[in-house]
């Protein structure tokens, strides 16, 4: 009968035991342990931070609350008093003088026009205030031509109460403009039979009234006429277009 070999007892591994063969696989059931880090390298917890998050979020909460205040009472403003921007219509454009001179260097033309310019103000509830004033500016010939500007008057800053009506009548002139010779005969050819173009265009900033408080600015350009002299000596009343912007 063979003889069987001893039985060896079984050893175990003391812990934390790492086995020389096999460095970087770790000890089952022992936990890894946490590098010894000195004191002062420890974060610490600031109350400086903690105090700068509160006020970012108190700010952020009262910011918030502003905008929707705002939102609010605009939206109640405009469904109450629903603001519109005032109307311009162009009356009448009088060229009373028209003296061309052609010398060799080209036509020099002496014109004066006398414009009038009826402005309105739709609001039922709101007054309009012209915080600029109106300057306006008179221009004489269609795209055919270069379009010759025929002077400006500056309007006074003055308040419009509502459902008001106010006409200006401006004097513009211009002397000894220099134009091309061919560009002077067909404007004094167009003034005779009234085919030539007339158009008065004016910029300002207008804001509301609501009980003595001025409300908001808003800037605007007014463009008059580029219609013939005719339509305008006829009677008819053009329209002005406005352009808004900048509030």
């Amino acid at each position: 009968m063979a003889q069987q070999p001893p039985i060896r007892p079984v050893v175990h591994k003391p812990p934390g035991y790492r086995d020389p063969y096999q460095p970087g696989r770790p000890v089952p059931g022992q936990p890894p342990r946490k590098p010894n880090v000195p004191p002062s390298f420890r974060p610490k917890r600031s109350r400086g931070s903690r105090c700068c998050r509160i006020c970012c979020c108190v700010f952020c909460t009262f910011l918030l609350i502003v905008i929707i205040v705002v939102a609010l009472a605009g939206g109640i403003f405009y469904l109450y008093f629903d603001p519109r921007l005032p109307a311009f219509y162009l009356l009448s454009f009088q060229i009373p003088k028209f003296d061309p001179v052609s010398k060799t260097d080209g036509t020099h033309l002496d014109v004066q026009a006398v414009t009038s310019v009826e402005v309105r103000n739709p609001n039922p509830k709101l007054d309009i205030f012209y915080g600029e004033g109106i300057e306006m500016h008179a221009i004489l010939g269609d795209e055919n031509d270069v379009g010759m500007g025929l002077g400006s008057k500056q309007l006074r800053r003055f308040t419009q109460m509502h459902r008001n009506t106010t006409n200006f009548k401006m004097d513009m002139r211009v002397r000894n403009k220099v134009v091309d010779q061919t560009v002077g005969r067909r404007l004094a050819a167009q003034l005779k039979s009234k085919e030539i173009k007339v158009a008065v265009e004016g910029k300002t900033r207008v804001g509301y009234v609501i009980k003595g408080w001025r409300i908001g600015t808003v800037k605007i350009n007014v463009l008059c006429g580029g219609v013939k002299l005719k339509v305008v000596d006829a009677g008819e009343m053009p329209k002005c277009t406005i352009n808004a912007f900048k509030w």
